[in-house]
This record gives structure tokens, C-alpha cells and sequence, in this order.
């Protein structure tokens, strides 16, 4: 209620005041209560705060559907929410060293009295979980030194960064395709090579894509790098030049995070460098960018992935995979309900989809009412206000028929002058309702999408009319 009362806030900064501050009060716990949730309470409890939330979004009415509510605003339900959270923690389970007393939880499935535990292991049965790595308090003691991990903010100095750049430098890259994922690297010394010669390059296919991913194959690449650095380099800057900033972060503040493993053996290779006088650092370098070395540590990667490339060796499962796996395996495809949103559907077969906050994301607290009014039918027309009994006739003020919100858009003689603006959009889709109003018609490609032009032109229209604004009504063609 508190967000609702937020008036001057825009629908994209509302929906992550939502997502930051509504929605984990309210999923609090929820791997506990979640199964003992039922119908009544969902929809008497958790909807409302759902429809709430929406509406301070988008500003809809509060007898708008909860499913469409949703779609409009482009916030997830309650249910997927749990549903993520139950499959986060069964994995978070199987990732905890043996010596946890939680990893020694008996969770077979009972028939009777089951526990909120049981229930999340029956619904989680597909999830693999024979080879996921093993998290760790920490990978590296709280007292040890960190890498020296350089992320320049701006683009062009980190472009400038990577080509002063001196001493043996190594280049990693990693490659997902044709589901496979491959690391490889390219190493150059400054002192005796150009800038277009390299001394060797590595290339290596790790496993399957539902084990490893590009942020695991990048931690991977590091390693081996290190790894090539020889034995007898002493006095030198070794310097890791890597495109993955969420690699090069996890390196230099290491966490509870997949690939601790790798993490920890980065930072013994970094130990065992560092004892011949050498000193090592790690520097971002933008992908795409004008660069020799990265360019053929890519190429490196992308034969690793090659059509018949397989592992030596089965690794870990990495542990943000197994999650993504799960979520997607249990995760359905988004639809309106049955019997809910008719006219919504009639105007937008894309909802749910993304193209909302493309829709809202853009305008202000005011536009965004106006259009959730005309996109979900439940406006301050006529034809509306005389269903719920706030106006005695449907009839629109032009007093030639219902005040319908294509006869408010299209037809009304009252308002002529001003829909100059929205005809102007378009020569062959006047008329139509889904274009005007952002929405995906039944004749539309799959590349659709919607025409802000027309969008924007449509709500300046209904503004100036004044018709779905409480502070009055604009001046009518005379």
C-alpha cells in the first residue's frame, strides 16, 4: 500500500521497489508454508498483494484480473517465485560438504505426515544431483591476499588498458554452442613476440551444457593458463586478460559460488607464481574489442565446441546449471488463464510476454495509467462505468453509441482534431486496436513488435481528451 501511495514514481522504478522490497517479505520462508498454502489463502492473501503490487506499476484498476494485473506489470506470480526458491534450496542441499549436518537429512517420501523437506524432494525427483560440486564455507582463507583484478568501468580506457599491457600475457576465452562448452587461451610474451604472434595456444572441451557453462569454462581457462605459465619465469608480470567480468569478480572476491574449486586452484597456481619474484594480475577485456591476442583465444574456444567435440573426463555439474536446469524443467508455459482476461487476449496474444516493459518501462506514472486502462478494457468510459454502476448509461457523450474504447479511439466525433496525431502513425492499420495499444494481433509475425510511435500517440490522444483522467475532460471539437 505504501508503494501504491508512491504517485510520481515511474512503472519501471515501481517494479523494483516491488521486486526489492514487497517481494521477499512476502515470500519469507515460503520452502515452509508454501505446501501448506491453499487455494483460499493464495487468493484471498498472496493475490491481493500481488493485484496491489501491480497496480501501483501500472496504475490498472484494483477489478482488474490478478493473471492479467500481472502481465501488464511484467511481475512473476507468486507460485513461480516459491517454485524457485523450493529448487534453489534443494540444490543448496546437495552442494554442502558431507561434514554438514544438513547434507545428512534422510528425505525419502512418506506417504503420510510428510515434511515440507519430503515435499520439495518429491517434486524435485528429475534433478539430478549425483555430480554437483561441492560448496564450501569459503575457497579462500578470509586472511589470504586476493588477486589483483582490474574491471575498468569505462569501455574505451579498458580497450586502451589491455594494449599497454606488458610482460607474459594470456589471453582466455570460453564458447557454448551446439550443446557444448569449451575453454581455451592464447599466450604471448612482450619481450620476445609482436603484438600478432603468440607462443602457444590451448584449446579444451569440457563437458556437456547441462554440466558447465561459459562463467564456469572462463574460471576453467584461468587455470590453465596459470598452469602454462613455466616454472622457471622468475621477476616477470603475468597478466590474465579475460572478456568475463562475472569470472574476473568471482576471482577477486571469492564467495559461495559455483566454481569454487576452480577459484581454489587459481589461487595456489597464483602462490606458487608469485614464489619466483612474479607478479600476477587479471585485467577485463572488453569482448569484440581490437585485440590479436583475444581474438585467437577465442578462435582457440570455439574449437573446443566444434560438431563431435567430446570431454576427456565427466566434471562437476556446476551448481548455478543445476539450478537453471531445474527451474526450467519445472517452470510451464506462461498463459492467461482460462475465462480470465477475454478482452485482453482479444487485443494482445503476446501476454504474458516481455513486451510490457517495453510497453510501461518508458513512460510516466500518468501515461502508464492510461494506457493499462485502454489495454485492459476497465476504464473511465461509459461502457465500463455502467457496468459497475457509477454512470447511468453506457452511451458516449457524441450520443451515436456505446463509449466502448475503439468507438473512444477511433470513432467518437467529439474528439476529431485530436486524433489527427494517431492517424498519422500509420496508412494501413488505422483502426486497428492491438497496434494502437501496443498489443501482438492474430496476423502479426513472430518477429512483432510493438510500435512505441503509435503507443505514445495513442496516450497523448487519450490525455488530451481528458476522459480517463479524475482532474477533468479536455475541450471537444466544436
Amino acid at each position: 500500500m505504501a508503494l501504491r501511495r508512491l504517485k510520481m514514481v515511474s512503472p519501471r522504478t515501481a517494479r523494483q521497489l516491488f521486486g526489492a522490497t514487497v517481494a521477499p517479505v512476502v515470500d519469507y520462508a515460503s520452502s515452509v508454508w508454501m505446501h501448506a498454502c491453499g487455494e483460499k489463502a493464495s487468493r484471498c492473501r498472496l493475490n491481493r498483494v500481488q493485484k496491489t503490487g501491480a497496480a501501483a506499476i501500472t496504475g490498472a484498476f484494483r477489478t482488474v484480473a490478478t493473471a492479467v494485473a500481472e502481465a501488464e506489470a511484467s511481475i512473476r506470480s507468486f507460485r513461480e517465485r516459491h517454485t524457485e526458491k523450493a529448487t534453489k534450496l534443494w540444490v543448496d542441499i546437495h552442494t554442502l560438504p558431507k561434514t554438514n549436518p544438513l547434507a545428512k537429512l534422510r528425505t525419502a517420501i512418506t506417504r503420510r505426515f510428510a515434511s515440507p523437506l519430503q515435499k520439495i524432494a518429491q517434486a524435485q525427483q528429475e534433478t539430478a544431483t549425483d555430480q554437483m560440486e561441492i560448496i564450501y564455507a569459503y575457497a579462500v582463507p578470509p586472511w589470504a591476499d586476493r588477486v589483483q583484478v582490474i574491471c575498468e568501468p569505462d569501455k574505451e580506457r579498458a580497450i586502451e588498458m589491455t594494449k599497454r599491457a606488458e610482460g607474459i600475457l594470456i589471453a582466455t576465452s570460453s564458447s557454448a554452442r551446439g550443446g557444448v562448452v569449451g575453454m581455451g587461451g592464447s599466450i604471448r610474451d612482450t619481450r620476445i613476440n609482436d603484438a600478432d604472434d603468440a607462443i602457444t595456444s590451448y584449446s579444451v572441451t569440457l563437458g556437456a551444457r547441462t554440466e558447465q557453462n561459459p562463467y564456469t569454462a572462463e574460471l576453467e581457462a584461468i587455470a590453465a593458463a596459470l598452469v602454462c605459465v613455466p616454472t622457471w619465469v622468475c621477476h616477470r608480470q603475468v597478466v590474465i586478460l579475460s572478456s568475463n567480468r562475472s569470472a574476473l569478480a568471482a576471482i577477486g572476491k571469492p564467495r559461495q559460488q559455483s566454481g569454487q574449486n576452480t577459484i581454489q586452484e587459481i589461487y595456489d597456481l597464483v602462490c606458487l607464481i608469485q614464489e619466483g619474484g612474479n607478479r600476477v594480475s587479471m585485467i577485463w577485456a572488453p569482448a569484440h574489442s581490437d585485440f590479436a591476442l583475444g581474438t585467437k583465444a577465442k578462435a582457440a574456444a570455439r574449437r573446443a565446441t566444434r560438431e563431435g567435440c567430446e570431454p576427456d573426463n565427466r566434471p562437476y555439474q556446476a551448481k548455478s546449471t543445476a539450478v537453471r536446469l531445474a527451474i526450467a524443467t519445472q517452470r510451464q508455459e506462461k498463459a492467461l488463464p482460462e475465462g480470465v482476461g477475454k478482452y485482453s487476449k482479444a487485443i494482445d496474444t503476446a501476454l504474458p510476454g516481455r513486451h510490457t516493459r517495453i510497453l510501461y518501462d518508458g513512460l510516466k506514472r500518468k501515461e502508464a495509467n492510461v494506457l493499462a486502462q485502454l489495454r485492459t478494457g476497465m476504464t473511465r468510459l461509459n461502457s465500463y462505468l455502467s457496468k459497475i454502476g457509477a454512470a447511468e448509461s453506457d452511451i458516449c457523450i457524441c450520443g451515436w453509441a456505446s463509449e466502448t474504447v475503439e468507438h473512444f479511439l477511433f470513432r467518437c466525433t467529439k474528439w476529431t482534431r485530436l486524433r489527427e496525431g494517431m492517424l498519422q502513425c500509420t496508412e494501413t492499420r488505422r483502426g486497428n486496436l492491438s497496434f494502437y495499444l501496443g498489443g501482438k494481433s492474430p496476423s502479426d509475425t513472430e518477429r512483432w513488435k510493438p510500435d512505441m510511435k503509435a503507443v505514445r500517440a495513442t496516450i497523448k490522444y487519450a490525455l488530451a481528451t481528458g476522459r480517463l483522467d479524475t482532474e477533468g475532460e479536455g475541450e471537444p471539437d466544436q
